[in-house]
């Protein structure tokens, strides 16, 4: 009877420890197990809730995927996926998270971005509703593989794609592109972002050691923060001086031109463009037949030092710059007139 009761015991702890008897995939069948285990930390086992996918409304799409352990001091870690209607520009927007600097990018058959807790997959075209459509991704606790991460996000909405007969997507994303490095750095003289001819001179207060961070330019996915070395914190700090973001991802792009502020219009600095919701950015055609996306955004440490220093530039005069340097920089030569 002992013997019973231990082997009992034995197995209770297995089933409560581990994936054994776990279904392949949860959900309603959208998330995989196996990549839920790899990307949640730690060890113990998977459970769900949600019923996976609304084929009513893909942006009621909900679930969740937690693991824990009776073993004591294992914690638990918990995912959540959710399908979100979107302005097209909202994925790299510096107001919502991963933040695009600090952010690995992938782009190609599949578009989206990661970080250690976050990650965000764009759905294809046909299955948008009435805007565009992404599923996002939020753990817990911290990633250890930023890849792993970008698998499990792009299976599920490839599984979306398929069960709603929207798309074909690739098991995994392309390769990611992740940060030049870890920690903002000192901006090189007229390499500002690594954009050939951008400066700072003239552009920030006297004095002020100016920091940068973001991918490596140019990148199908790319962004930068400017961030005045000062005695700001906090909040000002964090949001930094000026911000900018640059895309030809054809799918990025598309989600732009479906947002209904999207006109016909032209650049601060004269050239013919699409003003994407009221000058949020800008879609420039390019000589090759592509699209280049570039958007320029203040940041909180640009509106104080605009209180303190009267000489500072009105924000457009930071435009202008940005958009030629990063022009040249993307290989977005405009097009001969017609």
């Amino acid at each position: 009877m002992a013997a019973v009761v231990v082997v009992v015991a034995g197995l209770l702890h297995v089933w409560r420890n581990t994936n054994v008897l776990t279904a392949d995939r949860l959900c309603g069948d959208l998330v995989s197990a196996e990549k839920a285990d790899a990307v949640l930390p730690g060890s113990g086992r998977l459970d769900a809730e949600g019923d996976g996918l609304d084929e009513d409304d893909l942006t009621d799409t909900t679930c969740g995927v937690g693991k824990s352990s009776v073993v004591l001091g294992s914690g638990e870690s918990r995912l959540t996926v959710r399908l979100w209607g979107v302005r097209g520009y909202d994925p790299l927007t510096f107001e919502s998270e991963p933040h695009p600097t600090g952010a690995s990018f992938f782009s190609g058959e599949v578009t989206g971005g990661v970080d250690e807790h976050k990650a965000w997959v764009m759905l294809p075209e046909k299955c948008w509703t009435d805007r565009p459509v992404v599923a996002e991704f939020n753990i817990t606790e911290p990633a250890a593989d930023r890849t792993a991460f970008a698998a499990l996000a792009t299976d599920t909405v490839r599984t979306i794609a398929a069960r709603t007969g929207c798309g074909d997507l690739p098991e995994k994303p392309g390769t990611l592109v992740p940060p030049r490095s870890d920690a903002a750095r000192p901006v090189s003289a007229g390499q500002v972002c690594g954009l050939g001819g951008l400066t700072v001179a003239g552009q920030v207060p006297a004095g002020a050691k100016v920091l940068e961070e973001g991918q490596k330019a140019p990148a199908d996915l790319w962004s930068c923060k400017l961030t005045l070395d000062d005695g700001t914190s906090g909040f000002v700090r964090g949001d930094g001086f000026m911000k900018y973001t640059a895309t030809r991802d054809p799918l990025l792009i598309e989600a732009m031109r479906k947002f209904p502020g999207t006109a016909k219009g032209a650049t601060p600095d004269g050239r013919e463009a699409e003003i994407v919701d009221k000058g949020v950015g800008f879609i420039l055609p390019c000589a090759d037949g592509d699209s280049l996306y570039l958007a320029v955004e203040s940041g909180q440490q640009y509106l104080e030092a605009s209180k303190r220093h009267e000489n500072l530039p009105k924000r457009d005069a930071y435009v202008a710059p940005f958009m030629k340097a990063a022009a040249k920089t993307f290989g977005c030569a405009a097009p001969a007139a017609g």
